[in-house]
């Protein structure tokens, strides 16, 4: 199915409606996507359970785990089933496994870490459903020259309400919150993930194939999209680099330099205010200075602040206003970074092959952060890395460790800088960026 044909053939009052039905199908959702990944509620909710640092970042890195193996066979179903089914399982599954998280305690003290840890697992084995029939569920509701404003607006409104809700919940929970109220908030998360399909349902999209989908034919499509697959490469290694960066930030000031879970949490948000402006300013600044130099940009600072928050140290006022610039920074470069990358693999996407070719680029983009944060658990196990070393008059911990061989990667990710598809622009006619 060529979705842009079908955005093209939609009259404008319609797009218009789809669009809004799309912006709140995110606004109900977001806040599953956003405690998993950027919140740190859960961080704090496995901790009271006693969950280890280990445990704790391999959950953060789940659904990049489960999305690198499967968005490509759930593309395939999305094909067969359609974009309105798809969803509304995704949805189910989503919405179960937070109240799962939220029911953990009564599975006693020793498997209620593992139950939230399942509960992980379970919402990300829903992501790769619902990230295949998303993008073209985008295409068949936006001509071309819409994407950048939508991807920006859309992610800029769901941040902010997840940002102000999480602020105001670090405000309120103190620097010892219940574990009751983590469990009221988590579950009140699941049942907004359910209302996710009710809003996709009501966009008219085309039928699903019934079977005649082929999965085989439209991966070898992708394959042999030389941009596509060299723009999927460069974003792999990049997230690889970055991927472990913000939650393991998290972990570190509670960890590491030892803040209470109230500074925590409001430093959380203010990173989401980070992304906030991020989906923001997107659409201006590409327009001021072109998708080129603001992905060159992106790249930089990814390099730079780990290094920024390599050098944090103590625990006083001036360590969290830093820490919260670097925060901030973070999710701005990461907010534009997915905004750009949302808009090149539409425009990279061969008419008819927009299901796979999204599916494609995003797994290669999950790769990169199930890798990179796995590898970051995996660094901070007991015994693979000195909890504390020394370089000259300066004591340096497992976590600044991290962040200094994630900027050292970003670094060594610059030699592939030319597959992105603006740096060199030289494609076939159907690249509509």
């Amino acid at each position: 199915m060529n979705f842009s044909a079908v955005s093209d053939a939609l009259p404008d009052r319609v797009r218009k409606r789809y669009r809004l039905c799309a912006y709140a199908s995110t606004w109900v959702g977001c806040f599953s996507d956003v405690m998993l990944e950027n919140s740190a509620v859960l961080l704090l909710y496995l901790a009271m359970l006693n969950a280890g640092d280990t445990l704790i970042m391999l959950s953060t890195g789940l659904v990049g785990i489960a999305s690198m193996f499967l968005l490509i066979p759930a593309s395939g179903i999305v094909g067969r089933i359609g974009l309105k089914r798809s969803v509304a399982i995704s949805s189910a599954m989503g919405g179960g496994a937070y109240l799962l998280m939220a029911a953990a305690p009564v599975f006693g003290d020793g498997a209620a870490r593992y139950a939230v840890f399942a509960g992980c697992f379970l919402f990300s084995l829903s992501k790769p459903l619902n990230n295949a029939a998303w993008y073209p569920i985008c295409g068949a509701i936006l001509k071309p020259d819409e994407r950048g404003d939508f991807f920006g607006f859309m992610r800029f409104s769901y941040y902010i309400l997840t940002g102000g809700v999480f602020f105001l919940l670090g405000v309120f929970m103190g620097p010892r919150p219940s574990l009751s109220l983590l469990q009221i908030v988590i579950a009140a998360t699941g049942i907004l993930a359910l209302g996710r399909y009710y809003f996709i349902s009501r966009i008219e999209l085309p039928a699903p194939g019934h079977g005649n989908y082929e999965i085989g034919r439209a991966f070898a499509i992708s394959v042999r999209n030389g941009p596509l697959v060299g723009f999927s490469v460069y974003v792999c290694f990049l997230s690889l680099a970055f991927a472990a960066v913000l939650p393991l930030a998290l972990l570190y000031l509670r960890n590491g330099l030892h803040f209470g879970d109230n500074v925590v949490q409001m430093l959380s948000s203010v990173g989401i205010g980070g992304c906030v402006c991020g989906f923001f300013f997107y659409s201006r600044i590409v327009r001021r200075f072109g998708i080129r130099n603001v992905q060159v940009a992106i790249h930089l600072a990814y390099i730079f602040i780990p290094l920024g928050l390599f050098t944090c140290t103590g625990n006083g006022i001036w360590t969290a206003a830093a820490a919260g610039f670097l925060l901030f920074a973070g999710n701005f470069v990461f907010a534009c970074f997915g905004c750009a990358f949302s808009q090149e693999l539409l425009a990279l996407a061969r008419p008819g092959n927009t299901t796979m070719a999204t599916a494609f680029g995003q797994t290669y983009q999950m790769i990169g952060t199930a890798c990179g944060r796995v590898a970051a658990s995996l660094l901070l196990a007991h015994g693979v890395l000195n909890a504390v070393w020394t370089l000259g008059p300066f004591s340096i911990t497992r976590f600044q460790t991290v962040f200094l061989l994630c900027a050292g990667m970003a670094l060594i990710s610059l030699i592939l800088i030319f597959c992105i598809p603006s740096v060199v622009p030289k494609h076939r006619d159907y690249y509509r960026p």
